[in-house]
């Protein structure tokens, strides 16, 4: 990295450090009964240090959330955030666009009109109107172009500014053709459109560029604009502002004057919302989530709106990274470049525990996304759009292609498919593949999977990795996958094994991913584990057992037996309830089949699913089935003439040496 970059992140720890060290405050704004409790005063900004210069459009970032840290709460008039250039707002980066309809629009006018006419309460002709809370982050403000004032970002409470926006709107137009109210059309104007001498114009509120047309041209009292319009060519954002903003003017200018001037002034004197401002996005996203609000938006959108909006500058690269994004965020369509939100979600936070090196909590995911992002746009000098083409959809695709077993659909070793190594590689991935999405220990795994696979298409590294080189990484994975699932260690432990295996990849020398200690217990587990026990104890043997019969049939070449298998199940040979006349022969001892029952030795995986009768026959009546089977370690079963402790133990040095062959432990 060149100095002059070297220098840009030193001034952005710098200014990291400066927001950390921001006073206490707690402050009484006397002209709107509002009180403000805070840990960090809000102040313009103020000029930085010259480093800061050459700092990129998207310098500053998001604070983690951090314990303990109070938001300012304000409960503010209608009348105090519209006045002036205190309060603009700002909704660039929201995924999640203006969605209210003339129903939503029609209802908080009929409230709003309730409380203006003293409908709400008979006591109290004349009450106070709660029209709940709005959630703020600041951003940037420069006070140098538009002077005193401040820009939000708005993380709650889009529908209801931009409505109330539109109902102001409608009022101006509707005082503005009674000819004797200029003044208090001129009044509303400036409230949508606040005025600066010497400095520059802008809205009260701002939308994605996509969907602000309409809102702009109607804020700024453009209304000849309007009548160019074509409505069926517009979004559905600008539809719904078109269509929200007409009903209103309809209704308002149906009122008489004197009406409409009660109405206004209540709007401005008794219609009351509390305007939170948290210190961090991920506080207000936090706030949002605990109203019940923003269920369906995960830190993934926040990450999405990041990505397309605040880390690229161009507006057409803007919106070609956002539609690629809804395309690829799809319901899942692998053959279609669709993999679903959910997949790319994951494969962003498993890239970013891998760039990072650190495990990351559910509560900071948005943040640590985003040091991912900056961390690499930073290094590289490209935008948002250039990440995700590089970064985030060949992550996704790959991690998508896994989870369905689609291996064929990779695109790398296209000479190398029919290989004994590809075919290796490709037993290897479906047990992984088995094991991560079966058992929740193994999960985190997947880090180093899409690591590997990333590296073989050339997404990450110098050059791409020889499919040879991913057959022994994957074998050490697999290894991995095992000890995490077998041995329960912690989840430091799992995270320290993850970290280490990610800083080994590439380098020379000889790789284990775990050590020889590990192979032993592991070893020891594989024997003494009781896997018929729980369910994903079952999981794993059905993985393991599955993965042992692939490579016996490999031998001949005949492993597509499995792989074509529409379903696996596990059942006991020896049935958890034994009764005497099937078994009592070969098992007198209730110890040994209590000590037996539920190990590896004694199970085995059958394509045809056992009737609860069927599971409890005697060995000789299971037999037969298991001879229909294309499991040739069940084949293998069936030629026994009894099902006795010898024969256990010795079918399970038999599965221990194959492990042991398979696996080197």
């Amino acid at each position: 990295m060149n100095s002059s970059w070297t220098a840009i992140l030193s001034a952005i720890l710098g200014l990291a450090i400066i927001q950390a060290c921001q006073s206490f405050t707690f402050s009484h704004h006397s002209n709107s009964n509002a009180y403000s409790y805070s840990t960090a005063s809000r102040k313009e900004t103020t000029k930085l240090p010259m480093t800061l210069a050459d700092l990129p459009f998207f310098a500053r970032m998001q604070a983690p959330a951090k314990e303990g840290v109070a938001s300012i709460t304000s409960r503010l008039p209608l009348g105090s955030i519209f006045d002036s250039r205190e309060y603009t707002f700002s909704t660039a980066t929201n995924v999640r666009g203006y969605e209210w309809t003339n129903k939503e629009a029609e209802e908080l006018l009929e409230d709003l009109l309730d409380g203006s006419n003293g409908i709400l309460s008979a006591e109290q002709p004349k009450q106070d109107y709660e029209l709940s809370q709005i959630v703020l982050v600041p951003m940037e403000w420069d006070r140098e172009l538009y002077g005193l004032g401040s820009r939000y970002d708005v993380h709650d409470g889009q529908q209801r500014l931009v409505t109330l926006c539109l109902l102001f709107a409608a009022l101006r137009e509707a005082f503005a053709l009674d000819g004797d109210m200029d003044d208090t059309a001129d009044e509303l104007a400036n409230m949508l459109y606040p005025p600066k001498v010497r400095k520059a114009d802008l809205v009260r509120i701002v939308l994605n560029k996509r969907d602000n047309e309409i809102l702009g041209h109607i804020l700024k009292n453009e209304m000849n604009e309007l009548e160019h319009v074509h409505v069926k060519k517009m979004t559905r954002a600008n539809q719904r502002i078109y269509e929200n903003f007409n009903m209103l003017l309809s209704r308002v200018a149906e009122m008489g004057k004197t009406e409409r001037v009660k109405f206004l002034d209540y709007l401005v004197e008794n219609v009351y919302m509390l305007v939170c401002i948290p210190e961090s996005a991920t506080i207000a996203r936090s706030l949002v989530m605990a109203q019940g609000k923003g269920k369906d938006n995960e830190p993934i959108d926040d990450f999405k709106g990041l990505v397309c909006f605040r880390y690229t500058s161009e507006e057409s690269n803007m919106y070609k990274t956002f539609d690629d994004w809804d395309k690829l965020a799809a319901v899942s369509d692998i053959d279609n470049g669709s993999v679903g939100r959910k997949v790319v979600s994951d494969a962003c936070l498993l890239r970013a525990t891998a760039g990072l090196r650190t495990k990351i909590r559910q509560r900071d995911q948005v943040h640590a996304l985003e040091r991912w992002l900056r961390m690499d746009v930073v290094e590289n000098k490209h935008e948002g759009h250039v990440f995700y083409k590089k970064k985030v959809e060949p992550a996704s695709i790959l991690l998508g292609q896994f989870r369905e077993g689609t291996f064929t659909l990779f695109g790398f070793y296209a000479g190398s498919k029919g290989s004994k190594a590809w075919k290796s590689v490709v037993m290897r991935l479906r047990f992984l593949r088995e094991m991560t999405g079966n058992v929740p220990a193994t999960k985190e795994v997947e880090t180093i999977i899409l690591e590997l696979l990333l590296r073989a298409g050339n997404s990450e590294g110098s050059k791409p990795m020889p499919v040879m080189e991913l057959d022994e990484y994957l074998h050490e994975v697999e290894q991995l996958a095992l000890w995490m699932a077998l041995t329960k260690p912690s989840a430091t432990e799992r995270s320290l094994k993850i970290f280490s295996f990610l800083d080994g990849i590439g380098k020379k020398g000889k790789f284990s991913a775990i050590t020889q200690e590990d192979k032993s217990s592991l070893r020891e587990s594989l024997v003494v584990t009781e896997f018929g026990s729980s369910a994903s104890g079952k999981k794993v043997a059905i993985a393991i057992l599955k993965r042992l019969n692939a490579f016996v049939l490999s031998q001949h070449d005949s492993e597509d037996l499995i792989n074509n298998a529409a379903d696996t199940y596990l059942e006991s040979i020896l049935p958890v309830k034994a009764n005497k006349k099937a078994w009592g022969a070969s098992w007198p001892d209730a110890d040994e089949r209590d000590k037996w029952v539920n190990r590896l030795g004694n199970l085995a995986i059958i394509s045809n699913k056992a009737t609860a009768r069927e599971a409890k026959m005697a060995f000789i009546d299971k037999k037969k089935r298991y001879g229909s089977e294309v499991y040739p370690l069940t084949l293998g079963i069936s030629e026994m003439e009894q099902w006795n402790s010898n024969n256990l133990v010795k079918h399970l040095a038999s599965t221990v040496a194959l492990i042991d062959r398979i696996w080197s432990l």
